[in-house]
């Protein structure tokens, strides 16, 4: 048995190993998501980023996989949040022993690489649409050959 100690609900939850945290915390009535994020969610397939939690002591829970490192950062074209060491996704965590979880971690956006991530964007999709428009040129003429 391990236990889980919400610092942000005031409760300290007892589990069995191998316990995913947001399952958890969902049995348990305890809130991860924030706003809309409630209902706009991936439900768990750690594909969102929305069920962020901060493990304080960094231990006790399973290590990041890559598929938790790539949504943590965010799928947004339009910003790349800046994540500490700590944040999780709570979908991704296994509790392997005790440990301490602040719900509704403060997140930061990373400016310099929100603009190189922007100006990647709109450079694909400039492109990519004057590939369009030429491919649509390209498909007419031989509509009139035909």
């Amino acid at each position: 048995m391990a236990s889980v100690n919400f610092l942000n609900e005031n409760k300290i939850i007892e589990c069995e190993i191998g316990t995913n945290l947001r399952q958890l915390a969902y049995k348990n009535k305890i809130n991860l998501y924030c706003k809309i994020d409630s209902f706009f969610n991936c439900r768990g397939n750690g594909l969102c980023g929305t069920c962020r939690v901060e493990v304080v002591d960094g231990k006790g829970v399973s290590p990041m996989q890559p598929i938790e490192e790539g949504s943590m950062m965010g799928w947004i074209p339009w910003y790349v949040r800046s994540v500490s060491k700590n944040h999780r996704l709570a979908c991704q965590i296994e509790i392997k022993n005790d440990c301490q979880v602040k719900s509704h971690p403060e997140v930061t956006i990373d400016r310099e690489a929100t603009q190189e991530r922007r100006k990647l964007f709109f450079a694909v999709s400039f492109f990519g649409g004057i590939f369009t428009i030429m491919m649509l040129f390209m498909l007419m003429d031989l509509i009139k050959i035909l």
